[in-house]
């Protein structure tokens, strides 16, 4: 055989290893994609439902951060994670808030305590984890965005099932909560501050009776934030005690969270403590098919209580001690368990 001959056939071979590589790779997208639809499907309609009936806040977060690396890479190969991203980058968020909130309350012991070092120390890093939280917040609303694209003032998009609404409702809370902790880490993430206007125009699209209250819950709680949102004659404070209530009767007091989330931020001490008082008073009969969304209420107001613990005795909200405040009148027998107070 020649020397030409025998070129010809090892450049054919290298143009069929070749095709056959690019065949072998392009099976391998479609074999992938295959794989994200039906991982998506699977965390939309049996995931997610199985994941809500849980009531331990800490097993969602880190699921969070442990699945949505996964989740999200198959945005690469042609699926739509989108919808599941502002579930999961929510439930992400939450671990950076806890840690947030634990350097927080360092900072206030060191603070009373006269450690200026540590002090100092422990503001930095609750401003590193505020950012870390406002930056998961903030990816979970864009992909609520781009789910279902931006509205403009009396419109409202498409939500199909009510997966489709409580990814809506999800998302835009999350825009909030993201404008809050990038406020606490200085702006470290840039969070546009245009977004509370659009979060309380979007919760319009909710039904508020089948959502437990919230949509207007939050809106009100925009209200507060940002008074010239409220609507002429609004009452942001009735709003959030009804937005309260529904929550209670429903069983998912995420309105009783957002009523304490603003009397929080706007200092008002008695509604504060209506608030969590309130939200202790109604542990009962709550929705076992949305446990994890009551627990990330009772985490929220937690965290309040043990800031104001903390704030003013040096401790945390004793065990089983929710609802009571350290300045409360003696009762006939010890409200909480006398251990914690050691």
């Amino acid at each position: 055989m020649g020397s030409l001959s025998m070129k010809k056939m090892l450049r054919h071979s290298g143009l069929a290893l070749v095709g056959s590589a690019i065949l072998a790779l392009q099976g391998c997208g479609v074999i992938y994609k295959t794989t994200g639809d039906v991982l998506i499907s699977f965390g939309r309609s049996e995931m997610l439902p199985y994941m809500m009936t849980y009531d331990d806040v800490r097993m969602a977060c880190v699921t969070g951060e442990a699945q949505t690396p996964l989740l999200m890479s198959f945005e690469r190969v042609g699926s739509d994670p989108s919808k599941l991203g502002a579930m999961v980058f929510t439930t992400a968020a939450t671990c950076a808030e806890q840690i947030a909130i634990e350097a927080e309350l360092r900072y206030m012991r060191s603070v009373k305590d006269g450690r200026v070092s540590e002090a100092q120390d422990a503001r930095i890093e609750q401003k590193r984890w505020s950012a870390v939280a406002a930056q998961r917040q903030f990816k979970a609303y864009n992909y609520m965005i781009e789910a279902f694209g931006e509205v403009k003032e009396g419109e409202c998009p498409k939500l199909k099932t009510d997966f489709d609404e409580m990814v809506w409702m999800v998302g835009n809370i999350s825009g909030v909560q993201s404008l809050l902790n990038d406020g606490a880490s200085d702006g470290a993430v840039g969070v546009p501050r245009d977004i509370a206007a659009k979060v309380e125009r979007n919760m319009k699209c909710l039904d508020n009776d089948k959502w437990w209250g919230v949509p207007r819950g939050t809106r009100a709680a925009v209200w507060n934030l940002l008074p010239m949102l409220a609507p002429p004659n609004a009452d942001a404070w009735a709003e959030l005690e009804t937005s309260a209530k529904a929550g209670f009767d429903s069983g998912i007091r995420l309105g009783s969270a957002l009523y304490a989330m603003s009397a929080f931020s706007k200092g008002n001490d008695e509604r504060l403590r209506k608030a969590i008082r309130d939200y202790a008073a109604n542990d009962q009969n709550l929705d076992p098919d949305y446990a994890m969304l009551d627990a990330i209420a009772g985490f929220i107001v937690q965290g309040i209580s043990d800031r104001e613990w903390t704030e003013n005795t040096g401790k945390r909200t004793p065990i089983g001690g929710i609802g009571t405040f350290w300045d409360d009148k003696a009762q006939s027998g010890p409200s909480v368990n006398i251990d914690d107070l050691l």
